[in-house]
């Protein structure tokens, strides 16, 4: 049985740690690499298929959908965990947050790399970890959008 390969695909593989593997670093870049690949690749068939004007409308859907997001008061924009469980810190994350805004009003550039590249440490009833990884994966893809309708505009 053969497995069609996608950026969702690549994005979502995961590696057990062994003993004497490859590098954590290296397979990570590797795999971006390929995701990006895979996900222009996509998103220009996409626009093919639906045709520009429709791309813009997914493109404008996707920043609404981060925008009403952003939107949330300051250490309130993701459910929070419960004491004694621990999340990302809600101060580090809220400034990410405030740098995606800025890029989304035209201010500032943002690339898909430095949103990868994001870090957060953990605090006792910080942000829970499930929304905002989900919120950083519809960032990328609104950036990947983004980048391909620049293309296509040029």
């Amino acid at each position: 049985e053969s497995t069609i390969l996608s950026a969702e695909s690549i994005r979502s593989v995961r590696f057990k740690l062994v003993k004497d593997g490859y590098s954590i670093s290296a397979v990570d870049a590797a795999m971006e690499k390929l995701e990006d690949v895979f996900a222009a690749r996509e998103l220009e068939q996409s626009i093919r298929v639906v045709g520009l004007e429709e791309f813009k409308v997914l493109f404008a859907e996707g920043k609404e959908l981060l925008l009403n997001r952003l939107a949330n008061r300051r250490r309130r924009k993701f459910k929070r965990r419960g004491f004694p469980y621990r999340g990302y810190n809600r101060r580090q994350v809220d400034k990410f947050c405030s740098l995606v805004a800025t890029h989304l009003a035209n201010d500032t550039e943002l690339t898909v790399k430095q949103v990868r590249l994001i870090a957060f440490k953990t605090q006792r009833g910080g942000y829970a970890e499930y929304q905002v990884d989900a919120f950083i994966e519809k960032v990328v893809e609104v950036l990947q959008r983004e980048s391909i309708l620049e293309k296509a505009n040029s």
